[in-house]
């Protein structure tokens, strides 16, 4: 339990996690954007998704995102390198 505490307090720390929510954060504070997104959400209409994807704030935030996605993969990869050599010490 200590070394997923300790995992968590690192993830807290990354660049990527620090960035991804204060993006978070910014997009949520954007009345036009917020509005853009949720009425996307109602009609699908790809004006509005094309809108979306040229908001300079989105697209950083999807940037973000992307490598966040990443590191994730990097994590789940090791985490499943760490479990294998336990099972063979079993």
């Amino acid at each position: 339990m200590e070394k997923i505490d300790k995992l968590k307090e690192t993830l807290d720390k990354e660049d990527s996690v620090i960035r991804i929510k204060a993006l978070n954060k910014r997009v949520q504070q954007d009345p036009n954007l917020v509005a853009l997104l949720s009425k996307y959400h109602e009609t699908k209409d790809d004006r509005l998704k094309q809108e979306i994807l040229n908001n300079p704030l989105f697209r950083e935030y999807k940037e973000q995102e992307i490598k966040l996605n990443l590191l994730i993969l990097e994590i789940n990869s090791k985490l499943k390198q760490i479990t294998k050599k336990d099972k063979c010490q079993l």
